[in-house]
């Protein structure tokens, strides 16, 4: 049938349709089953065969297909695991000089803290040593001030041959030897001035409290017994109704910076070392009698105003 189908087409001069192709296969299928003759067992055979076969080469196309493509992706994950281990060794690597960078960084920012408070503890330091270095340059020039006035109140004495102010006031002498105490006396005795005794620092602090218009307490340093002059100056220093007498300290030591500083952080103005100038002593005398009598005044006239 194939071949008369040829035929027909080289006669005709068409080649036949797979329509046409497909129908006629039906018919001579359709026949043979009708006729129900050994060929088209055959027939079906040879259909399922070439089915079969169609089938095996499109699987066979298929499986190419397929392995090519699994290949494809095996060579990605290959070049995947290539990239995926080059980025761990430099995450790795990353990782290792950041955590370099970070211990240094680090150990700058405790050196940078560790400096800054260490700055903080000497900036808190300098700032108590210019306040306690401003505080000694006032007391030194009220110092110098009061030295000035003394140097010009000898300058003055000694041209008139006058030591007595123009008023009197208390002048108190604490010593515990009563030889000290007279020598004191006998040396004020032309500064005119009322002289109190106390032989100790007991004695100094009950007289304070009970007599007014006490304008200078000279104090020895070195005592007998009891309260040595510091511990009496600070005393005097502590009582609202005393704090405002200045003191001068007698002492027999050859007072150094560290002495000195005592005497002034008790209270005390001034020290005179033992044995006493005679001029130096009026002088300063002199001088806290004056002040004495001029805070005087000044308070008195602030209250009339």
């Amino acid at each position: 049938m194939l071949d008369l189908l040829n035929d027909v087409s080289e006669v005709r001069g068409n080649a036949p349709t797979p329509e046409a192709m497909a129908v006629l296969k039906d018919l001579h299928r359709n026949a043979l089953r009708a006729s129900n003759a050994p060929a088209h067992a055959m027939l079906l055979l040879q259909d399922q065969l070439a089915e079969a076969d169609r089938e095996a080469r499109a699987a066979t196309v298929e499986r190419q297909v397929l392995t090519e493509a699994l290949q494809e992706r095996q060579r990605r994950i290959a070049e995947l695991r290539v990239q995926i281990s080059r980025a761990e060794a430099d995450r790795s690597r990353q990782v290792r000089e950041l955590a370099t960078e970070i211990e240094v960084y680090q150990e700058r920012f405790a050196n940078l803290t560790s400096e800054r408070d260490q700055l903080r503890s000497t900036i808190l330091h300098l700032e108590k040593q210019l306040e306690e270095a401003s505080r000694r340059h006032l007391e030194a020039e009220q110092r110098c001030e009061l030295l000035e006035r003394q140097l010009a109140a000898i300058d003055e004495q000694a041209a008139s041959g006058e030591y007595s102010s123009p008023a009197k006031s208390k002048v108190l002498l604490v010593d515990s030897r009563p030889e000290n105490i007279a020598a004191l006396r006998a040396l004020l005795l032309p500064v005119n001035q009322d002289l109190l005794e106390a032989s100790s620092g007991e004695q100094a602090l009950d007289l304070l409290s009970s007599v007014d218009g006490v304008s200078l307490i000279l104090l020895s340093v070195e005592m007998g017994e009891g309260m040595d002059g510091f511990e009496v100056a600070a005393r005097v220093k502590q009582r609202i109704q005393t704090r405002h007498i200045p003191i001068i300290l007698l002492t027999a030591e050859k007072h150094g910076p560290h002495y000195t500083f005592r005497g002034y952080a008790a209270g005390a103005v001034d020290y005179i070392s033992k044995p006493v100038d005679p001029w130096v002593l009026r002088a300063k005398v002199a001088v806290f009698v004056e002040l004495y009598w001029r805070t005087r005044r000044q308070a008195i006239e602030g209250e009339s105003d």
